[in-house]
């Protein structure tokens, strides 16, 4: 790692920072600790984060600090890539943080041209940084530790001293959508099915955008059939893709409560309205984490130790096998077993864990 000792000493040079995390919603939310820590280190600078567009909104929400720039792919437009570099030489910045790391954004670190240029030690890539970070790899798919304190370490190769991650670091408290970016047909449901439904819920997301991820359904109707016995509110939400399981679990629990399809602002005005969150490892339940709510996580091919906060509030529930976190997409073992055998009493009884620590945290 190569460590500015001085930097601390030039902080005021600092003027213009450009933050780099695109790609997926679990990744950009465990990274907010340590955009807030910039902001903190360097209150008189600009910060510009690139996020990919469909998480803009939300992201600029969770960290009005900051000022976000939406990127998408578009089209491939020659024109509209060379105006890109443009921006990004003739913005002047004095530090970059690529935090991705891809062929694509290593060109961009490199043309803006900054004096600090901070990324990780990967191969084909580590040509575009003058700062260079330790991956927190141990293999192609093992991680040394938990992902939020590998976002952290770039700020620790600059001379920067934060906290060590905790979920309270990462949690925007009282987070409110205003209702004009939330459609009227959401907005709709929402309060007919607060009318109708008083008291606590328990938000279910079983979302698997790769096909090792997804826990049966077998196991999902199970824990609604559990939670309803047990006088919980349990709400199923969908996210991308979820069509099929949907269909399934609605033929299977007719009197259940089914969230519409939602987008990210509306997920967040949903979330926040829950008492807690179960589900796979995916960006809803990143973004619960996000807003507070304790979360109990099915965790198979992803390595709970990188992905999961270590805490009383949120629970990871895993068979203890020598494949688990295998980061694999599609699993090459006939039973999948890390899923399938993975039943509902056992998420259930870590759904009682949360609630009841929470219960004792409000008394």
């Amino acid at each position: 790692m190569n460590i500015i000792s001085n930097l601390p000493s030039q902080n005021n040079q600092i003027r213009r920072i450009l933050l780099i995390r695109r790609k997926a919603l679990g990744d950009c939310l465990v990274t907010l600790p340590a955009v807030r820590e910039l902001f903190k280190a360097y209150p008189q600078a600009e910060i510009d984060l690139i996020i990919d567009g469909p998480f803009a909104k939300l992201i600029a929400l969770l960290v009005p600090e900051v000022r976000v720039l939406p990127w998408s792919k578009g089209s491939g437009n020659a024109v509209a890539e060379l105006q890109w570099y443009c921006k990004l030489w003739n913005s002047r910045y004095d530090l970059v943080i690529d935090w991705l790391g891809n062929p694509r954004t290593a060109l961009w670190t490199a043309a803006t041209g900054a004096s600090l240029r901070v990324g990780y030690d990967l191969p084909r890539r580590n040509w575009a940084y003058n700062v260079i970070v330790p991956r927190n790899q141990d293999s192609i798919t093992a991680l040394r530790g938990f992902a939020g304190e590998a976002f952290l370490d770039p700020l620790r190769a600059l001379g920067l001293k934060p906290l060590p991650w905790n979920p309270d670091s990462v949690v925007s408290q009282n987070l409110k959508v205003p209702e004009e970016m939330l459609s009227t047909s959401y907005l709709q449901w929402r309060n007919k099915w607060e009318q109708q439904n008083s008291g606590s819920h328990v938000a279910l997301m079983m979302s698997a955008t790769w096909p090792a991820k997804a826990w049966p359904n077998r196991h999902i109707i199970r824990l609604v059939q559990e939670l309803l016995e047990m006088g919980e509110l349990p709400l199923f939400v969908p996210g991308p893709g979820d069509e099929k399981m949907e269909m399934i679990l609605r033929q299977e629990l007719p009197d259940s409560t089914f969230a519409p399809n939602t987008n990210l602002l509306e997920l967040a005005d949903l979330l926040s309205r829950c008492a807690a969150f179960a589900g796979t490892d995916c960006g809803g339940r990143h973004l619960a984490t996000t807003l507070g709510l304790p979360t109990v996580t099915v965790f198979g091919p992803t390595d709970p130790e990188g992905w999961n906060p270590s805490t009383p509030r949120h629970v990871s529930v895993r068979r203890d096998l020598d494949c688990l976190g295998c980061n694999l997409k599609i699993c090459p073992l006939p039973d999948h077993p890390c899923l399938e055998k993975l039943s509902a009493t056992e998420v259930l009884a870590g759904l009682n864990r949360v609630l009841n620590n929470t219960l004792r945290e409000n008394t």
